[in-house]
């Protein structure tokens, strides 16, 4: 059998420069065959692929090309068990939650046919898409309406290097292939652990910068300014952009806008009475999450209001405890004083400084609350009661409850408060199970170079999921056989 006509992997969402840069490499060493839907900002006017590539598919053709009225019925036919609704893939995806909303109905309904039709063209044995974006939800959307297979790839954070397959729009839907780790489940989360109790490994995050040298605020000054012309080059074509494109979604003026309301949110923050250091009284945690994130707008859209899980949480907390929110460091200039007031209006809560020790925060916490962000996994790892409000592999750990009814959760808080201790023989074999599904790979990180040895990584992630597909498929057609 040739390649061509073998197990057809497609691609759906991801940049040209990443074909290039992974899929191409993996392709090359795979026994799959590849092809790959880019991401809606490339236009078939504009091909990036030159010379033209067969196994290359584009969503949009000219720029210019108008969107159709929003199809409610199709939208609406599109929605099942385990598809988010087409109102949280909208409000998920950071650059159309920001337009009209017939608008951006419109664009769904041409994502959804076009999505469709190269489906029917490509026949693939699986699509691999992603959590962000509404393509990539549209995607899943119509790929579960016409039967194939659909994942999309999720990475670890402590350690990272890992990554494995969900089926679905939540982390908590990871596929666990018969492939394991090396030197063991056991043997690697106790590594793993050590490392982490001693810290000498951290979860990556994205930081915020610092407060900028004289230098630095001049390349700031100037990458502003260059920001600026480029919105006011692509004013006349705002309303064409205005899907794919959160730069050229805004007028001169708005960008003006931005610039100010950012500066006065980091002044405000840098003012603000925040704890630097945990202090000597009994806390809850909570930790906000960067936002727009697919981790709280798509795995968890209905806590993506993050100023109503303040007052949630303040409301469920006993009078013995203060609530601790910690700012997300990357996400400082979307605070404003009058938001920090109203979190702090609330009952017993107070606000943690961005750039605070989190770990030390953790380890002082009687109680970790968390959407679905990392603090979660640092405290269940060491050994903290941790209650997550999403859908989270992260009750894997017999410490970790997930909330259920609101009505309930101050008796869950009053519970997890008085929870015993896990023994670090619970926390070593829940890692392990929380590990289990992932594989070697690489970080997500893709401004860096992916090495050769982890190309081979990823050759072995997908034959695993053509495995397991394929071992789906059979037993499928092993059922009809007995049932018929």
């Amino acid at each position: 059998m040739t390649k061509r006509a073998s197990f057809h992997v497609v691609t759906v969402g991801w940049e040209y420069p990443l074909v290039l840069h992974l899929w191409d490499r993996i392709a090359h060493k795979s026994e799959e065959h590849f092809s790959h839907i880019l991401h809606p900002r490339h236009l078939k006017a504009q091909r990036p692929d030159s010379p033209r590539r067969e196994d290359i598919h584009l969503l949009r053709d000219e720029l210019r090309d108008p969107m159709p009225e929003a199809d409610r019925e199709l939208l609406a036919s599109l929605e099942q068990p385990g598809v988010p609704t087409v109102h949280n893939m909208i409000r998920g995806d950071p650059v159309v939650s920001k337009i009209e909303p017939e608008a951006a109905l419109g664009f769904a309904t041409f994502l959804a046919r076009r999505v469709r039709e190269l489906f029917e063209q490509l026949h693939p044995s699986v699509v691999i898409g992603g959590f962000d974006g509404l393509h990539g939800s549209i995607a899943l959307a119509v790929a579960r309406q016409l039967g194939i297979p659909w994942y999309a790839l999720n990475f670890s954070v402590i350690p990272s290097g890992l990554a494995c397959f969900c089926d679905r729009m939540s982390p908590a839907a990871r596929v666990r292939f018969a492939d394991r780790l090396p030197g063991g489940d056991q043997e690697f989360a106790e590594r793993w652990l050590r490392s982490f109790e001693c810290r000498a490994v951290r979860a990556p995050a994205y930081v915020a910068p610092r407060p900028l040298s004289f230098a630095g605020e001049l390349a700031n000054l100037r990458r502003r300014t260059q920001a600026l012309v480029r919105t006011a080059r692509n004013a006349r074509e705002r309303q064409h952009l205005q899907f794919t494109e959160a730069r050229n979604r805004y007028s001169v003026r708005s960008v003006l806008r931005f610039f100010r309301r950012a500066a006065h949110a980091r002044n405000a923050i840098a003012a603000y009475r925040a704890f630097e250091r945990p202090p000597l009284v009994r806390y809850v945690l909570f930790g906000l999450h960067l936002q727009p994130e697919s981790s709280i707008d798509v795995w968890a859209p209905f806590f993506a209001n993050q100023l109503w899980v303040v007052e949630l949480l303040s409301r469920a907390i006993p009078p013995t405890h203060r609530l601790l929110v910690k700012i997300h460091k990357s996400d400082i200039s979307n605070y404003s004083r009058e938001q920090l007031d109203r979190m702090t209006s609330f009952p017993g809560v107070q606000i943690v400084a961005p750039f605070s020790d989190t770990r030390a925060f953790i380890e002082r916490a009687d109680l970790v609350i968390t959407i679905q962000g990392t603090m979660g996994l640092e405290a269940a790892l060491l050994g903290k009661p941790v209650i997550v409000l999403g859908d989270s592999p992260l009750v894997e750990f017999p410490h970790v409850a997930r909330i259920g009814d609101l009505t309930e959760l101050p008796t869950l808080v009053r519970r997890q408060l008085v929870a015993p201790a896990a023994s670090r023989r619970e926390i070593v074999n829940a890692y392990a199970a929380y590990l289990a599904p992932f594989l070697p790979a690489s970080y997500n990180d893709w401004t860096t170079v992916i090495s050769d040895a982890q190309i081979e990584d990823y050759v072995r992630l997908v034959a695993a999921l053509r495995r397991h597909v394929l071992l789906g498929e059979a037993a499928v057609g092993a059922r009809q056989l007995t049932t018929s």
